[in-house]
C-alpha cells in the first residue's frame, strides 16, 4: 500500500496521535508528564498498530484510574480498534465473581460454606465422600476437570458446549481424583457446580444473579456472563490465533460456561470491581475479607487459592491475582493490597502476553516498592560444537533405559544426534566431542562411555539439575504381534458414555476415539503415553494375552475407567421367506407422494 501525505496543523497532529494509541491516560501527580505513558507506550509499541490484534490497560493506584490506554485492533476484518469501551472473554477471571456470588447467598443466609453440595444438587453422584461448598471454592474438591472430561469424551474446541452439557458429564462421573480436602487440583467442574448452586438457591441463573447483584450496583454497565453463542454483544473484541507464517487467524471460542468463565467485561469495569474490594460498596468489607480466605488442605497445609483469587509474591510484595485464557482471550488482573496498586491487562491474542507486559508496568509504578532484581544470568555458554561422522554416531544411537519404565531413544538424524525420551517429543543434541553431546531447549548434558567389543556404547549418563543418572542400553521396550492382539479392541468408558477403540495401524498401537486418534508408545509393563488429555494408559490385563480394560491418568483427571466390550451385530435382516414388504402403490399416487 502507498503511503498518501498531506499537511497536518499542530493540532490535527496531535489528534491523529491520540487516535493511533486509542489512548486515554491520567497520569500519576507525582510523575513527570511523558514518562510513565512514553514507558507504557513502548512496551506495546509492537501492538500500537492497525494491522495486529492488542490490548487494553487499566492501571489503578489508591482506588483512582491513574492509567488507561489501549493498543490494537479489536477487529482485524472491520478495521476496528480496541478502546477502553472494547468488551473481552476474561476466562478464568470470572471465578471470583461466582465466588463473590456464592459469599453474597452465605451473607443472605441461604447456605453455608461447609454445606454439602448435594443439599443442593441431590442429582450428582453419591461418592461416599463430602465435597463441601467451601472444598469446590479452593478446588480441593476431588473433582474432575469439565474441560478435560469433553476433550477426553471427542468434543473439539469449535464445539458449541453449554452449561447443561459439562453438568451431565459431572453427573455421570464415579470416582474423585483425590479425597476431597487432601489435595489442591485446580477444576473447572468445581466451578460448573457452583454456578449451579447459585440458580438452584437464588431462583436465578448465575448471569442474572450477578447482573442485579453485583454489575449493576457497580455500574459495570458492559459486563455480562454470555449465556448463549448467538448472543450479540456490543464492541466486542474478537479472537486471533498468531498462524505458521505470521498472520493471524480467527479463534472463536464456543464454550459456553458461565462460573468457571465465559465473563464479558472491560477494563475500566474491571476497575470498578477492584474498587469494590476496598471500599465494599456491594457486601460489605466483611464479605471482602470473605473472598481473600485461602484454603487449608485436611492435613493442615496451606492452599494459595481463596475464593477465585490466587495468593502470589511478586519481587516481594504480595499479589492477589487471577489469570484467564479462553481461546486467543487472555487476560490478567492482578492487586497488590498493600501498595494499594492495580494492574488489568485484557488482549485479544496470547501473543500479545499481557501477564508479562502487566508486570513490566509493576515495576514502572512501583519502582521505589518492588525488591532489586536479580543480576540477569549471563548468556548460555555452550560447549564448541564438533561434526561427527556417521560411524562415532552410530556408536552411541539406540535405546537406553533410566528406570524400568523409562527410557531414552537416541537417533542419527540430519548430521546430528536426536534424543526422544518416554512420552517425550524428539529434541536434537549437539556433539562437544565424539561421546558428549548437550541440548540447548534445556540445560542437560550426555556422556556415553566407550564403545566396547561390539563397536557400541553400553552406558550413558544424563547430567541435569545437579544429578547424575545412568543409563543402559537395552532393546527398547516393544510389543510383539500377538502382544498387540491383546491389547486390541474396543473399550467403553460409563462416566463418559463414548468408545475408544485401540488398533494396529503401521505395526504399532493406535487409540482412536471420536473425532480423533492418539499414537501410543508403549513404556513397558502395561503402561502406554498418549497426547493430550489421555497422559497415560494403564491396561488391566490378568493374563499376558487378554486386557479387561485400562484406565486414563491425566493431569486433571485421574483413574477413568474403560472396560473392554464386544460389539454384537446387529440381528440379522428379515429373509425373503418371512419378510413382510409394504403394499406396492400405483406410480401415480407414488410421484404424488414424492413430491
Amino acid at each position: 500500500m502507498k503511503k498518501k501525505y498531506s499537511f497536518l496543523t499542530a493540532a490535527a497532529l496531535l489528534l491523529a496521535y491520540s487516535t493511533a494509541c486509542n489512548a486515554d491516560v491520567l497520569l500519576p501527580s507525582t510523575t513527570p508528564a511523558t514518562s510513565v505513558e512514553q514507558q507504557v507506550d513502548a512496551l506495546f509499541a509492537k501492538w500500537n498498530r492497525t494491522d495486529v490484534p492488542g490490548a487494553s490497560v487499566v492501571v489503578i493506584r489508591d482506588g483512582k484510574v491513574v492509567l488507561s490506554k489501549s493498543y490494537g485492533m479489536a477487529d482485524l476484518e472491520r478495521g476496528v480498534p480496541i478502546t477502553s469501551q472494547t468488551v473481552f472473554n476474561v476466562g478464568s477471571v470470572a471465578k471470583q465473581f461466582t465466588a463473590f456470588a456464592i459469599q453474597l447467598l452465605v451473607q443472605d443466609g441461604k447456605l453455608a460454606l461447609d454445606d454439602d453440595m448435594r443439599k443442593y444438587l441431590p442429582e450428582l453422584p453419591d461418592l461416599k465422600q463430602t465435597i463441601t461448598i467451601r472444598h469446590l471454592l479452593h478446588h480441593t474438591s476431588g473433582m474432575r476437570d469439565s474441560s478435560n472430561l469433553l476433550s477426553l469424551a471427542g468434543w473439539r474446541y469449535e464445539d458449541v458446549a453449554m452449561p447443561e452439557d459439562m453438568l451431565t458429564m459431572l453427573k455421570n462421573q464415579r470416582k474423585l481424583n483425590f479425597a476431597p480436602g487432601t489435595e489442591h487440583l485446580y477444576s473447572n467442574g468445581g466451578y460448573i457446580v457452583l454456578a449451579a448452586i447459585v440458580e438452584r438457591v437464588s431462583g436465578q441463573p448465575l448471569s442474572k444473579f450477578a447482573k442485579e447483584r453485583i454489575f449493576d450496583p457497580l455500574g459495570m454497565k458492559h459486563t455480562r456472563f454470555q449465556t448463549h453463542i448467538s448472543d450479540l454483544v456490543p464492541n466486542r473484541a474478537q479472537s486471533y490465533v498468531l498462524a505458521p507464517g505470521g498472520a493471524y487467524k480467527n479463534l472463536p471460542t464456543n464454550n459456553i460456561s458461565p462460573g468457571p468463565g465465559n465473563l464479558l467485561t472491560t477494563a475500566e469495569d474491571l476497575a470498578l470491581w477492584d474498587r469494590n474490594f476496598d471500599d465494599g460498596r456491594i457486601g460489605g468489607t466483611q464479605l471482602q475479607a470473605k473472598m481473600l480466605e485461602t484454603g487449608v488442605l485436611n492435613s493442615g497445609a496451606p492452599v494459595n487459592y481463596a475464593s477465585g483469587l490466587y495468593f502470589e509474591t511478586y519481587r516481594g510484595l504480595k499479589l492477589v491475582e487471577h489469570l484467564g485464557t479462553t481461546a486467543g482471550y487472555i487476560a490478567i488482573m492482578s492487586r497488590f493490597p498493600a501498595q494499594h496498586f492495580t494492574v488489568i491487562a485484557l488482549a485479544n491474542a496470547r501473543s500479545v502476553a499481557p501477564v508479562r507486559l502487566s508486570r513490566q508496568i509493576t515495576d514502572i509504578f512501583l519502582a521505589q516498592d518492588v525488591a532489586p532484581q536479580p543480576a540477569p544470568a549471563p548468556p548460555k555458554q555452550y560447549p564448541a560444537e564438533v561434526k561427527l561422522d556417521q560411524a562415532k554416531l552410530a556408536a552411541v544411537a539406540g535405546f537406553y533405559a533410566l528406570s524400568p519404565e523409562f527410557g531414552c531413544n537416541f537417533s542419527a538424524e540430519n548430521e546430528g544426534l536426536a534424543i526422544q525420551c518416554t512420552g517425550q517429543g524428539k529434541a536434537p543434541l549437539f556433539a562437544s566431542s565424539d561421546r558428549a553431546f548437550f541440548a540447548k531447549m534445556v540445560d542437560a548434558q550426555f556422556s556415553f562411555d566407550a564403545p566396547g567389543k561390539a563397536g557400541v556404547s553400553e552406558r550413558f549418563v544424563l547430567h541435569q539439575n545437579g544429578k547424575d543418572q545412568p543409563g543402559l542400553r537395552t532393546r527398547k521396550p516393544s510389543l510383539s504381534d500377538a502382544d498387540m492382539q491383546a491389547y486390541e479392541g474396543k473399550y467403553y468408558s460409563d462416566e463418559l458414555r463414548v468408545l475408544y477403540s485401540i488398533e494396529r495401524k503401521n505395526g504399532k498401537l493406535v487409540m482412536i476415539f471420536p473425532r480423533g486418534e492418539l499414537p501410543m508408545d508403549y513404556a513397558g509393563g502395561h503402561k502406554f503415553f498418549a497426547p493430550g488429555p489421555v497422559g497415560v494408559a494403564m491396561f488391566d490385563c490378568a493374563v499376558p494375552t487378554a486386557c479387561s480394560g485400562f484406565k486414563v491418568h491425566g493431569e486433571r483427571v485421574r483413574e477413568l475407567q474403560f472396560t473392554k466390550v464386544a460389539l454384537v451385530a446387529p440381528s440379522a435382516p428379515a429373509t425373503a421367506a418371512n419378510a413382510v414388504l409394504p403394499k406396492r402403490r400405483p406410480a401415480s399416487r407414488a410421484k404424488a407422494a414424492s413430491r
